[in-house]
């Protein structure tokens, strides 16, 4: 969740902040619960300036009531992400206003599915990608080899790489800015937007634990850090998904493994804890039969059925085998 500082509304100085902090009034929400008598007499803030701030913070900061007809109207427009047998293990492919989690443990096929999904959107949507490397893994080689697999001409596969824009990630601080830059950018520009553009927003994070895990000696510490990290992540995150209508595509591991020939998932957990395991709408699992062959299974999704699929890795990327 997003922390209190002079950015959100200047009336919260750094002194009274500082102030708010001591009564463990921390983030937005914080706020906006707590009673503004109380908040008056922490701060030394009037009852008048309370109540402006919180009515600023709802105003900017608070969500966007959809009656169930615009819920449905965006839910039926699925964006096809091209691999024949996940598609329909998807009903249709992604869809606007979701978060979609690639889990699986390493080597599993991750970034190169990540890879195909976004080679794929770009070229058939006509939309800008977002890619925010984490790993600082992505070449431009892999990502046009997919392309130049598949047959597309040199033209078309100038046009996607001008279209995928990639940003590589140090830190998890760097990751909630540019995520935020991105929300901003478009929240200010909403208004001026055609239906096309408000429609179709694409952004991958290949990945979150590699900027969210981190060593430290005060385990107390660590914890509490990474909790305010995933609060401010899945406020960026929502804000895209319900606002701007984007498919944001997350990758995580798994801190369990069995075998890779007898997959449980209810014996695995998704990294990052209890706390993101219910931020994702949809959760994929994808894991290592043998050789290049690899097993796609919903693991969360409440529109699917089906259980799993099989794919291979060739150098047109992820493929239906």
């Amino acid at each position: 969740m997003i922390k209190l500082d002079a950015s959100i509304h200047p009336s919260l100085s750094e002194m009274v902040t500082e102030k708010l902090q001591r009564k463990n009034v921390i983030t937005i929400v914080d706020f906006v619960t707590t009673d503004p008598i109380k908040l008056a007499t922490f701060t030394g803030l009037s009852h008048m300036d309370i109540l402006e701030v919180k009515k600023h913070i709802l105003k900017n900061y608070g969500g966007t009531k959809r009656n169930a007809i615009e819920v449905l109207a965006i839910e039926r427009n699925y964006i096809s992400i091209n691999i024949k047998c996940l598609d329909e293990l998807l009903k249709g492919g992604l869809y606007p206003g979701q978060l979609c989690e690639l889990c699986g443990p390493s080597s599993s096929g991750k970034t190169q599915l990540c890879l195909t999904i976004a080679a794929n959107i770009a070229v058939q949507s006509d939309t800008i990608v977002y890619y925010f490397d984490t790993k600082r893994d992505f070449t431009r080689f892999r990502y046009e080899e997919i392309l130049k697999a598949r047959n597309f001409r040199q033209e078309i596969i100038e046009n996607v790489l001008q279209r995928t824009k990639v940003c590589h990630i140090r830190s998890s601080r760097d990751l909630i800015r540019v995520l935020r830059e991105l929300v901003t950018f478009y929240k200010t520009k909403k208004n001026n937007m055609s239906p096309e553009e408000k429609r179709f927003r694409f952004v991958i994070i290949d990945s979150l634990p590699a900027v969210i895990f981190k060593v430290t000696r005060q385990a107390h510490q660590h914890d509490l850090e990474t909790t305010y990290e995933l609060d401010d992540l899945a406020e960026a995150c929502r804000f895209l998904t319900r606002e701007c209508h984007a498919i944001v595509v997350t990758v995580n591991s798994v801190t369990q493994w069995n075998s890779s020939d007898q997959i449980d998932p209810a014996a695995i957990t998704p990294a990052l804890g209890r706390f993101w395991a219910r931020v994702p709408v949809t959760r994929l699992l994808i894991v290592r039969l043998h050789s290049e062959i690899r097993r796609i299974t919903v693991w969360k999704d409440l529109r699917s059925d089906e259980k799993s699929c099989i794919v291979m890795v060739s150098d047109a990327g992820i493929t239906s085998q």
